[in-house]
């Protein structure tokens, strides 16, 4: 057909969604963008669903845009889910929990769990009749018009959370009417209210003036919300028969009442050829729910990329003919619907964007600004730690006061000490984290505890006026959520706003997950990924990248692993999917410990806020990937928790709960942490310390200092002081490691005396490291001293020197070359230093800068580890008990933890009803550590206190009658009983221990299988007849009728102790003469071999699986472990004993390939422990 009017000329998509609408969007707003822009228009509205997580992300790209001199325009909004009131929604609500026909159905959770909520476009597009209208959302666009109307969008983002969350979101009418002003308003999709009533109507056959008077009546309450010039009618052009059947109506309202029209595209993906993986990506976030396969292009019924104005007409006439009752005389009107949204975009909205300026507590006052303030506190501070009599901490004092009123982060410290003031009543902090302590002001604050001029720490490493960014104080605390609740304290719950994480697709996960939805075999899928990990991170990983954070990337892994591209070429549709969702948004998490800190008017009117688990949070993040507040004025401070200092706070409970012979409060804790630990005034040199952990194989929980590799660098080593202890956790890191900083340290260190220093200033600043340049903070004072370089200078050059890239082109290649003569030229000009001399140092400050560790942190978690190091010197059983305590919900460290502790020379017990407790403890009594009764499954609380209050038992009888025979325990059932015999808990009863019970099966069987009588009372009968009969106790009889119940065998006790504590058995897994044998015979575990290695090994069988080759050749995979808790695969060829059962121990001679892992024949095979 043709229409005879000339096709739209401009158009503005108002209406889009990026991968911020988690599982129905697809991509990063910068790629709609970058695609908006080629397709040939010049702005866009975002308007993910329910929160405005990806508007800053926008907002960066377009000023990138436009400072490159293009013409853009950003449009910020959101797709919110709508109902008419709140208020009926919840009465309604209510009701239906009580409506007893609804009782019969699955009710509607309410819960907190909110976040990204997950949007389900079948259900909210399609229409269902006899669907209840409270289990109903509408859809609703709204886009800002100018600051104003972006402040309104983010209060109704807020508000959306706190006061109208039912698993989604919601606003009504009340609330769009509050918070309307400078907002644009359009009906959305077929998920709209709009689309409801009239698919409704139209199901409920009511004629078109029937429909029109029920959207007229709507209309009325839109435009009192917010203005009929605010609000528009919005059409979509797509297969969709309802689509046709809602413009249809639409058209003839917006005729009816003068109300605009504006047409969206509703885009979802950012180019027309990525429909296809946001179909995938969409089923991913369903997975379980939608095995249906993805539809060809022919079947799709939208779609939905950010179209130009020529092809939204051309979807629109696309469908003329088939409606021509729909368009026909509205041609006109489709036009300038499309027309419209490109003058909304440039008339009507402005180049808007929040006030960025920073957002922070204001302190100042008529008659005291901030910064005096803050001077008095740290003047008095100074006095207070008898410092104001030194100069130089007077002087260091002076100037860092006086850079901190230069940059204006008054505020910012007085925040800090605030909170941390606060907080000290009720967590311990570290000594300091990062490069925050350099600063004395920190310090005296109490914002940090370890004195930067003490250790040489440069205040210009953290801060100075020759930096712009603001203070990134990083703070350890034992209990995060303390500094975090006293911030709320002091300044209000909704003025302290955590900060969130986006979880992405990984790529591991991902694939697997692609590959079954096209179900592919998972073993293939298996077989490959299995190794992946190693096989790639061994060429790709950056010489500074710890293992921890290394990302797996698809690039590298096509670059770097032959197997994944074999792969990749078989299945080419995996490979396109892995391209397009990688990385995509999954989930929204929580940062470790990242808050903002704002008044709380400013935060709501300048950032969405949502709530995720019962608290608010803001979407919006600060990391390596997306920088979202700082340049918004939005400062993140980050208070984060350390294991190590709830270790440190739990040890010394324990020490004063047995002195006191009660629980001390938290005061009591911190007066005995400041009084023998605490850096600022204890100090860490005392030589048993150093012997007894750093110098010995004593290291249990001993922070920094767990991994093999850094004990034996400690060892080797052996430090005498915490300058020394920092300089080792600098060094072991995978770059120095590399190049073997650490065998060159040992070296250099024993033979100290031997080291020649060219000049007395790189002896100075050198000698403590014997030699190495370890610290960033090193070569920063040899160009401060040798060379000449201000303080500012050498921070620079610091920063230009570790970048990862050392190329000598370009600008940093021009810059480093520049610094070098300066170098070179300074150290001959200032201090005669030869250039020979000068030359040969810089070149080694240019190698070293790569691996340069930051001082402040090295030293402050040398501190910290000289804490736990202490408590293990001086309070040995008590440090030990707090590390099992810690890992007690963790299996593998705590087996660990078990092995370590036993090669020391302690014996770790099996739980024990007369020793064991709420928590692990040393027993005295039996000269080992006993686990909690709470780690035995089937054994609640209630009945471990009730166990725990009736104790000591001394006999079987004592335990389960009082002395009139009456059967007393209510809380310990049969289950509980069950447990204790299964995990072997009651050896303490006389009659296992003189052996008139044989073992704990035996008494398993007396007690369960007789428990209802023995319930009875001692007698087995009431005590009234047992009293008339004089009948004799029952408990020996049983005992004689099972005496001939042999004990468990080593697989049973391992299988039941595995399943009722979540661990092993050591002493029966691994028997202790056997173990012996291999260590002494010099056999490794499989699990231990090397890439490539061919050896004799052990290994412990975990579950066997059988499988077979395309060419119908068996092997199994034997999931096997070893006495570390390491766990992996072993193939073996053939047919397996049948004697190859779980926790069965064999010895083979296996091959470890790099890329398949390790493998064996049955023939290699044989069993190191005869079951």
């Amino acid at each position: 057909m043709s229409i005879k009017i000339a096709p739209p000329n401009r158009f503005v998509g108002l209406h889009g969604h990026t991968g911020f609408s988690v599982f129905d969007g697809l991509g990063y707003p910068s790629d709609h963008i970058d695609f908006v822009l080629e397709n040939g228009m010049d702005a866009w509205g975002l308007t993910d669903h329910g929160n405005g997580s990806g508007l800053a992300h926008a907002h960066k790209h377009a000023e990138k845009i436009r400072k490159s001199g293009r013409k853009y325009r950003q449009i910020y909004g959101c797709e919110f889910y709508f109902v008419p009131s709140l208020t009926q929604w919840k009465e309604d609500y209510e009701q239906s929990k009580i409506d007893r026909a609804l009782a019969k159905q699955k009710a509607l959770k309410e819960t907190d769990d909110a976040g990204h909520v997950i949007e389900n476009e079948d259900e909210t597009k399609t229409f269902d009749i006899a669907k209840d209208e409270w289990k109903r959302r509408y859809h609703l666009v709204i886009t800002a018009q100018n600051r104003e109307g972006l402040g309104n969008l983010f209060t109704l983002i807020k508000r959306a959370y706190t006061e109208g969350f039912y698993r989604y979101p919601r606003i009504d009418f009340d609330l769009l009417k509050q918070h309307g002003t400078g907002l644009n308003v359009s009906t959305a999709c077929l998920g709209g209210i709009y689309s409801n009533r009239i698919m409704r109507g139209n199901a409920m056959k009511k004629s078109d003036e029937e429909i029109q008077r029920e959207l007229s009546a709507l209309s009325e309450r839109f435009v009192d919300a917010v203005g009929e010039e605010n609000f528009y009618l919005e059409i979509q052009f797509n297969r969709l028969k309802q689509q046709h059947l809602v413009n249809h109506h639409l058209l003839r309202h917006s005729d009816a009442t003068g109300i605009n029209l504006v047409a969206t595209p509703d885009s979802h993906y950012y180019s027309p050829d990525k429909w296809e993986a946001r179909e995938l990506y969409k089923k991913l976030g369903w997975m379980g729910n939608d095995p249906s396969p993805l539809p060809e292009f022919d079947e799709l019924k939208c779609e939905l990329y950010p179209k130009n104005a020529q092809q939204m007409w051309d979807e629109f006439t696309r469908h003329y003919d088939e409606y021509k009752d729909t368009y026909e005389g509205y041609e006109l009107a489709v036009k300038d619907s499309i027309e419209r949204t490109y003058d909304i975009a440039w008339d009507k909205c402005t180049d808007c964007w929040i006030d960025t300026s920073v957002k922070l507590p204001d302190f100042n006052k008529p008659d005291e600004t901030a910064f005096q303030q803050l001077a008095k506190k740290v003047k008095k501070a100074l006095v207070d730690e008898g410092l104001h009599t030194k100069p130089e901490y007077v002087e260091r004092t002076k100037m860092e006061l006086s850079d901190i009123k230069y940059l204006g982060f008054e505020n910012y410290f007085l925040v800090m000490n605030e909170v941390f003031h606060k907080a000290s009543d009720h967590t311990l902090f570290g000594a300091a984290r990062g490069s925050g302590g350099g600063s004395l002001v920190n310090y005296l604050l109490g914002i940090t505890q370890v004195d930067p001029l003490k250790y040489d720490l440069l205040w210009e490493r953290f801060l100075g006026r020759h930096r712009t960014s603001w203070p990134d104080i990083d703070s350890d605390a034992g209990d995060r959520d303390a500094l975090i609740n006293a911030a709320r304290e002091l300044y209000g719950f909704e003025s302290v706003i955590p900060v969130s994480n986006f979880n992405t697709l990984k790529l591991k996960s991902l694939v697997k997950d692609i590959a079954k939805f096209y179900e592919i075999d998972f073993a293939e899928v298996n077989r490959m990924t299995g190794p992946l990990q190693d096989e790639v991170m061994a060429q790709a990983r950056d010489e500074n990248t710890e293992k921890s954070v290394f990302v797996l990337k698809h690039e590298d892994c096509m670059t770097y692993s032959k197997s994944y591209r074999n792969f990749m070429e078989k299945y080419p549709k995996v490979k396109d999917h892995i391209e397009a969702l990688f990385m995509q948004n999954r989930s929204i998490g929580r940062h470790a410990g990242g808050v903002i800190i704002g008044p709380a008017e400013a935060l709501q009117k300048t950032m969405p806020i949502i709530g995720v688990r019962g608290e608010l949070q803001t979407p919006w993040t600060e990391g390596m990937n997306f920088r979202n507040l700082e340049d918004n004025g939005f400062i993140k401070f980050d208070f984060l928790g350390l294991t190590l200092l709830k270790d440190v706070e739990n040890c010394i409970r324990r020490i004063l709960s047995k002195e006191q012979g009660k629980e001390p409060t938290f005061l009591e804790i911190r007066d005995w942490f400041d009084k023998h630990l605490n850096c600022r005034f204890v100090e860490q040199n005392d030589d048993k310390v150093w012997e007894h952990v750093y110098h010995q194989r004593r290291k249990v929980g001993v922070f920094q200092f767990t991994a093999e590799g850094a004990r034996r660098f400690c060892e080797d080593a052996k430090p005498t002081a915490i300058i020394e202890l920092a300089a080792l956790t600098a060094i072991y890191r995978p770059g120095p490691l590399r190049a073997n900083v650490h065998k060159k340290y040992v070296k250099d260190k024993l033979n100290s005396s031997n080291i020649q220093y060219a000049h007395p200033i790189i002896e100075e600043i050198l000698g403590p490291t014997f030699g190495h340049i370890t610290f960033q903070e090193q070569f920063m004072l040899l160009a401060q001293k040798l060379g000449g370089f201000t303080p500012a200078e050498s921070d620079k050059l610091r920063k230009t020197l570790v970048k990862k890239s050392l190329d000598t082109m370009g600008k940093k290649g021009d810059e480093r070359e520049a610094a070098r003569i300066r170098f070179v030229n300074g150290a001959k000009e200032l201090n005669g230093v030869p250039e020979s001399v000068s030359q040969e140092l810089w070149e080694r400050i240019e190698f070293f800068s790569v691996y340069g560790f930051n001082k402040s942190h090295a030293v402050a978690y040398a501190i910290g580890s000289y804490y736990a190091a202490w408590l293990h010197t001086y309070y040995e059983t008590d440090w030990l008990a707090t590390i099992l305590q810690s890992e007690n919900g963790n299996p593998k460290n705590l087996t660990k933890a078990i092995s370590e502790i036993k090669a020391m020379g302690y014996s770790v017990s099996t739980p024990d009803v007369n020793e064991s407790g709420l928590e692990w403890s040393w027993s005295e009594n039996k000269k080992s550590f006993i686990p909690p009764l709470t780690s035995i499954k089937g054994l609640g609380k209630n009945a471990v206190k009730e166990i725990m209050e009736n104790r000591p038992y001394s006999s079987l009888n004592q335990m389960l009658y009082n002395e009139d025979g009456k059967w007393y325990h209510s809380k310990l059932n049969k289950t509980g009983f069950s447990a204790l015999c299964s995990v072997e808990a009651l050896d303490g009863l006389e009659e296992l221990w003189q052996g008139e019970i044989r073992n704990h099966k035996q008494l398993y069987h007396i007690i369960i299988d007789n428990y209802e009588i023995l319930k009875k009372s001692q007698w087995g009968m009431t005590l009234r007849k047992a009293k008339k009969e004089n009948a004799p106790l029952i408990l020996p009889r049983l005992i004689e009728e099972n005496i001939n119940i042999d004990d468990w065998t080593r697989i049973e006790k391992l299988q039941m102790y595995q399943d009722m504590c979540s661990a092993t058995r050591d002493d029966i897994a691994f028997p202790d003469e056997l173990m012996q044998k291999i260590n002494s015979a010099n056999v490794k575990s499989v699990l231990q071999m090397s890439p490539g290695e061919k050896n004799i090994a052990w290994f412990c069988v975990v579950e066997t699986i059988k499988k077979t080759t395309k060419n119908n050749k068996v092997f199994y995979r034997v999931r096997i472990t070893d006495d570390e808790s390491n766990t992996g695969w072993l193939r073996v060829w053939g047919a397996i004993p049948k004697s190859m059962q779980p926790y069965t121990i064999w010895l083979t001679q296996a091959s470890n390939d790099p890329n398949w892992g390790a493998s064996t024949s049955c023939a290699k095979v044989r069993p190191l422990v005869k079951e």
